[in-house]
C-alpha cells in the first residue's frame, strides 16, 4: 500500500525530467512524425522553440548535457552527420544563456524577431558545418524556409510549453 508522501516522492522525480521529456517529444514530432520528403524546407524546428523557452524560464532543468543529447539524438534520428545538431543547439543554448535575463523579461511578441534569428543561425551554421565537412553545396531554399516554418510555429509550441510548465512544475 502506498502513501501520500510516497506519490509525492515519484511525482517530483518525474517533474525535474519534464523539460526533457518535451525535448525528446519535440524530437519525436519533429523527426518521426513531420515527413521529410514532404516537409524538407518548410519544417519547423520545435526543439529549437522548446530549448528557448527552457533556457529562458526554467535554467537549471535545460542543461548543456541535456541540449548536447537532445542534438546527438536529433542527429541519429535525421541521419545528418552526428555532432552537427548537437553543436549548434548548445551553441545557442550558450547565446540565450548570455543574454536570458534580458530576454525573459520581454514580451513574447518580441522574442519572435529573436527565435526568426536564432533559427535563421541554426540553420546557417548547420549549412556552413556541413560544407566543411562533407563540401555539400548549400541549399538556399532551406536556410530561409525553416526559420520561417519555426516562426510560424513558435506561438503554439510556446503555448503548449507555459502550459506544460504552469500545470506541472509549478503545481507541485
Amino acid at each position: 500500500m502506498t502513501t501520500l508522501g510516497e506519490y509525492t516522492v515519484i511525482a517530483s522525480l518525474i517533474i525535474a525530467w519534464i523539460p526533457a521529456l518535451t525535448l525528446i517529444l519535440a524530437v519525436g514530432i519533429q523527426e518521426l512524425v513531420i515527413p521529410l520528403e514532404a516537409w524538407s524546407v518548410f519544417r519547423p524546428d520545435l526543439v529549437l522553440i522548446g530549448l528557448f523557452y527552457w533556457r529562458l524560464y526554467r535554467p537549471d532543468r535545460c542543461t548543456i548535457p541535456l541540449v548536447f543529447a537532445i542534438g546527438l539524438l536529433v542527429d541519429t534520428l535525421s541521419g545528418t552527420a552526428l555532432g552537427l545538431n548537437a553543436f549548434s543547439k548548445t551553441f545557442l543554448l550558450l547565446l540565450i544563456s548570455r543574454f536570458g535575463r534580458r530576454l525573459r523579461v520581454m514580451e513574447f511578441v518580441y522574442l519572435l524577431p529573436l527565435i526568426l534569428a536564432a533559427a535563421l543561425l541554426d540553420a546557417t551554421l548547420q549549412m556552413v558545418l556541413m560544407s566543411l565537412l562533407k563540401g555539400v553545396y548549400g541549399r538556399w531554399p532551406l536556410l530561409l524556409g525553416r526559420p520561417v516554418a519555426t516562426l510560424l510555429i513558435a506561438p503554439l509550441w510556446f503555448s503548449l510549453l507555459i502550459y506544460i510548465h504552469h500545470w506541472w512544475l509549478e503545481k507541485v
